[in-house]
């Protein structure tokens, strides 16, 4: 079976045409705004960084804690406490 469209090398020029328009604006579009903005955007969502709290005593959720851990640092804590006292 064929089909037949007519005009078909105008109408595959015309969507060639639409595609390499939407390609262009979007290569262009990071340029652009960096020359209006003075910086140049950079797209990394994907490498999503944990931003610093600016808080020093922050703790960090380990995913797993051994017993061995939870007693370290219970020690250390007691000699903390020990060494404050003195």
């Amino acid at each position: 079976m064929f089909i037949v469209i007519s005009n078909w090398k105008k109408k595959f020029l015309r969507l060639l045409t639409v595609i390499l328009l939407v390609v262009a604006f979007a290569a262009a579009f990071p340029a652009l705004t960096g020359l209006f903005l003075k910086e140049v955007p950079v797209f990394t969502s994907w490498f999503q960084d944990e931003q610093p709290s600016g808080n020093p005593m922050r703790v960090e959720k380990d995913q797993e804690t051994s017993q061995f851990n939870q007693a370290l640092d219970r020690f250390v804590i007691k000699v903390q406490d020990f060494y404050h006292k003195e």
